[in-house]
């Protein structure tokens, strides 16, 4: 038990001291806004688009094509998407808080978070799942993102498909994707100085990509509806991680794609999310401490389901 709970920390806490850094940093004012919204645009823009491209690049393409596996994850995130959503119209009153509410609980940090702390855990084979579901799941938060906040913004913005698909093919990720896969389809050999070049601005990704989240955390404090964050959060970084992998155990998936679920599940809410609700007039106070709450408690609930996966044997 003790050896299964020191490996969670090691796969866990070297992401949260980075994002705790960043958060330090920002408090100590030694890291500005400017540097922060720079960072930030680096990284989603650049950074990680390249980091998935050079994934691709060095990998064999069709071997990464496990239609079971992408099925799943597609069909569990909609799944969650619409349970949540159906949910929370029932029960929650105050229709202002429902799309805030409803993206905060279901869409995850994967791409700063997932993706290193699935590298940390399973290396190699990690980064493939995670590429899986970059490219197949995180244009699925958008659309989910785009269609609840829509339904109950104030702020009468209309939402057609022509809107929808080009926030999916804009994406930076789905761009570096669609690159790398046309790049190796068409057998082009990268020049030594690009590839190397690609190398270095890659490892850039994880760490500049925590601490920028670190310093974009700003908690806005506890009111009357700060029981709304905490059932969210709670939904997002215990709820939905068990019940991903439980269900994922039950149709066959065993190690790494066990691993890859409960990541996919258990990531904290997005800050992209915030952004979203902030642009089309939801809820700003529930968007955003879902964001700083889900975070800190992922730090304890990852470690305590990793342990206890290991322990299992559900993965080594």
């Amino acid at each position: 038990m003790l050896y299964n709970l020191i490996f969670s920390l090691n796969a866990v806490m070297p992401l949260f001291l980075l994002i705790a850094l960043g958060y330090t940093l920002k408090k100590r004012d030694f890291l500005s806004g400017g540097f922060i919204s720079g960072g930030n645009k680096f990284v989603f823009y650049i950074a990680l688009p390249m980091t998935l491209f050079r994934n691709l690049y060095m990998s064999d393409v069709s071997e990464l094509l496990d239609l079971t596996f992408i099925a799943f994850i597609v069909s569990a995130s909609v799944l969650s998407f619409l349970a949540i959503w159906v949910v929370s119209a029932f029960f929650i009153k105050d229709r202002t808080i429902i799309g805030a509410f409803v993206q905060g609980a279901f869409r995850g940090n994967f791409a700063f978070l997932g993706m290193p702390l699935l590298l940390n855990i399973a290396g190699e084979a990690g980064m493939a799942r995670a590429t899986l579901i970059i490219t197949f799941v995180l244009p699925l938060y958008n659309i989910c993102s785009i269609l609840v906040l829509a339904a109950y913004s104030d702020s009468g913005k209309k939402v057609g498909p022509l809107t929808i698909a080009f926030a999916v093919v804009k994406n930076p990720f789905i761009i570096g994707i669609s690159v790398a896969v046309a790049t190796v389809l068409l057998g082009i050999q990268l020049p030594s100085m690009i590839s190397r070049s690609v190398t270095y601005i890659s490892g850039m990704a994880i760490p500049l990509a925590l601490i920028c989240l670190g310093a974009g955390i700003v908690f806005q404090g506890f009111d009357k509806k700060f029981k709304f964050v905490l059932v969210a959060s709670i939904i997002k970084v215990v709820a939905l991680p068990v019940i991903f992998v439980a269900v994922g155990y039950a149709f066959g998936f065993r190690g790494v794609d066990l691993v890859a679920l409960l990541v996919l599940g258990g990531t904290p809410s997005a800050i992209i999310g915030y952004t979203m609700v902030v642009q089309m007039g939801g809820d700003v106070y529930i968007a955003g401490t879902i964001v700083v709450t889900s975070t800190l408690l992922s730090a304890v609930s990852l470690t305590l389901l990793i342990s206890f996966m290991r322990m299992l044997g559900l993965f080594v």
